[in-house]
């Protein structure tokens, strides 16, 4: 059981990171875990955006196996989560109907998560490092020939430039583009010889262990409270439309374009103009891959932060967008609670008891459902439906998301009482953090709700907040959505940031999902990221400078050595 659990997690892993076209040459394995409250079947169609019948069809069926007490599909991690003792259940038999049912279906496009599968390749990567520094002291004690130095620092150059990854990530998809370059980076810094770059390479390998690390902890926390609540697996993925253009440019790409091409053109010159290993020194000094390593140094710390705010981070790749982002929109479900508050009181008689008749509001209204009437000791309470024959300007109640409530004594009016939405504790510091960031949106607000956010710009909720997020995505901007139900908007936004309800439904079509005071903390990060991004710009632009001039200014025998 261990060994087909190795080989099919193997098989899933090679899976995952090679290209479209290549991945029919591997069998399509199906992974059965064992997780809190039962077992995880892996899925290949069913989840996939429209699969809907399917979805409904496979949890009736595999809900009347004997000693299945629930079956839930979910589309995000590419599973359906069959609750049940395993010891006690007929695992053949789950599995013979889930691949029954599952190869009905086209199988999905989108790229599942699986937290657990990334931290295996981020230690995958680290031991790669580890294992390659000792190849080169080995390799050096038998005096194994080197490869050039150029040939690592040409493989960095192309990873650096914005334009070529851009084009190469399109063609082959990102975390296969990704796994090439490290791979290349890996294999031609030990053909070198020098430990130097493998040294970069650990370190930054380490900091994605740990940051996957800490992921899987989130998840495993995360798993445990889902396993208790049913429905909370239940999801099939929202369809979204491919971004209308590229991510624009932050502080690192922007460099990265201008230093890219004078870092050929120098190695170029210094080619033909020098002798020995100045022209390589060039061009390892001016390669732009600090910047690089610093962005992910801060994504690993904000998702280690996140993590202790029992916040998961779905998709690490939406951190490093963070220095990007210039629009954010907070849709009003994600910032009310969706009980009622009173606004404001407008008396009909003169020497009203306010104290006495505020007490008998908060009495007789039920702010969960402030629609039916309530009456008690004389006083009753209902609703209004058109204030302004009643109250000075009562008609533009309405447009400012105001419910009116007619306060009678007796039965005579005394007084009517405009409710509004309650808005979270948490809203007044998330709208302001995410002023910091940029541009903020209100979607699915009214114009009240707005005023009272301070938030000038709205947008309209539901359905349409997708095609709009499009549509800001192709005006050039990088677009933060939060929100507890858009799900569209979600799967559409460069970083959907997902609030989890108070009944612990998890959105599940974002890319972080948490409660609001970890959303607070993601838009804290954002400005702070920028700055990061800007200072690590600048550390690779004094290095640049710095390691040019030792390249330049000693012998040309050890110019290499000095540039590293």
């Amino acid at each position: 059981m261990i060994l087909t659990e190795g080989l099919t997690t193997s098989v899933a892993l090679l899976r995952s990171v090679l290209p479209e076209p290549l991945r029919d040459l591997l069998p399509c394995t199906r992974e059965v875990r064992l997780c809190p409250g039962g077992l995880r079947i892996g899925l290949h169609g069913i989840g996939r955006p429209g699969s809907e019948e399917a979805a409904t069809r496979l949890e009736t069926r595999l809900g009347e196996v004997p000693g299945v007490e629930r079956a839930e599909v979910n589309g995000r991690i590419s599973c359906v989560f069959v609750a049940c003792d395993p010891e006690l259940t007929d695992r053949d038999e789950l599995l013979r109907l889930t691949a029954e049912l599952d190869s009905l279906e086209e199988h999905a496009r989108e790229t599942p998560v699986h937290l657990a599968h990334e931290h295996l390749r981020a230690t995958v990567r680290l031991g790669a490092g580890l294992a390659g520094i000792g190849w080169v002291f080995l390799a050096r004690a038998v005096r194994v020939p080197r490869l050039p130095a150029a040939v690592p620092s040409l493989v960095q150059l192309v990873n650096a430039t914005p334009a070529l990854r851009e084009e190469l990530d399109r063609r082959l998809g990102r975390r296969p583009a990704d796994v090439l370059f490290t791979t290349a980076n890996l294999v031609t810094q030990t053909l070198t010889l020098r430990p130097a770059g493998l040294l970069v390479h650990a370190a930054a390998s380490f900091g994605r262990y740990v940051e996957t690390k800490a992921g899987r902890y989130a998840w495993k926390d995360l798993e445990g409270r889902l396993a208790e609540r049913p429905g909370s697996y239940h999801h099939v993925r929202a369809g979204s439309r491919p971004r209308p253009c590229p991510l624009p440019h932050g502080p690192i790409e922007r460099y990265a374009d201008v230093v890219g091409p004078i870092s050929a053109a120098g190695y170029t010159a210094a080619r033909f103009l020098t002798r020995g290993e100045r022209a390589v020194s060039v061009l390892v000094s001016a390669t732009p891959r600090a910047a690089d390593l610093g962005r992910e140094a801060f994504s690993g710390a904000v998702l280690r932060a996140l993590g202790k705010h029992d916040t998961v981070v779905f998709d690490a790749d939406s951190l490093r967008r963070m220095d990007r982002v210039d629009t954010v929109i907070l849709d009003a479900a994600a910032l009310t609670t969706g009980s009622w508050t009173i606004d404001r009181v407008e008396p009909l008689v003169d020497g009203l008891d306010t104290d006495e008749l505020y007490s008998r509001l908060y009495s007789l209204i039920d702010f969960a459902d402030p629609g039916h009437i309530r009456n008690g000791d004389g006083w009753s309470a209902r609703p209004l439906p058109d204030p302004a024959r009643l109250v000075p300007g009562g008609d533009g109640w309405r447009s400012r998301g105001l419910r009116a409530v007619e306060v009678a004594r007796d039965g005579a009016r005394v007084a009517v009482a405009g409710l509004a939405p309650e808005i979270d504790a948490l809203a007044v510091p998330v709208v302001s953090a995410a002023k910091g960031a940029g541009t903020v949106f209100l979607a699915g607000g009214d114009e009240g709700l707005a005023r009272r956010l301070a938030i000038p710009r709205i947008l309209p909720g539901g359905a349409e907040l997708a095609g709009r997020v499009y549509e800001l995505q192709a005006e050039g901007h990088c677009v933060v959505v939060v929100s507890a139900g858009a799900r569209h908007a979600l799967a559409q936004a460069d970083v959907g940031l997902g609030v989890v309800d108070p009944k612990g439904i998890v959105p599940w079509d974002a890319d972080i999902a948490g409660e609001l005071h970890g959303v607070h903390l993601f838009l804290r990060c954002l400005p702070r990221a920028r700055r990061t991004s800007a200072n690590a710009v600048r550390l690779g632009a004094a290095g640049a400078v710095v390691g040019t001039l030792l390249a330049v200014a000693g012998p040309a025998g050890t110019a290499l050595r000095r540039a590293q």
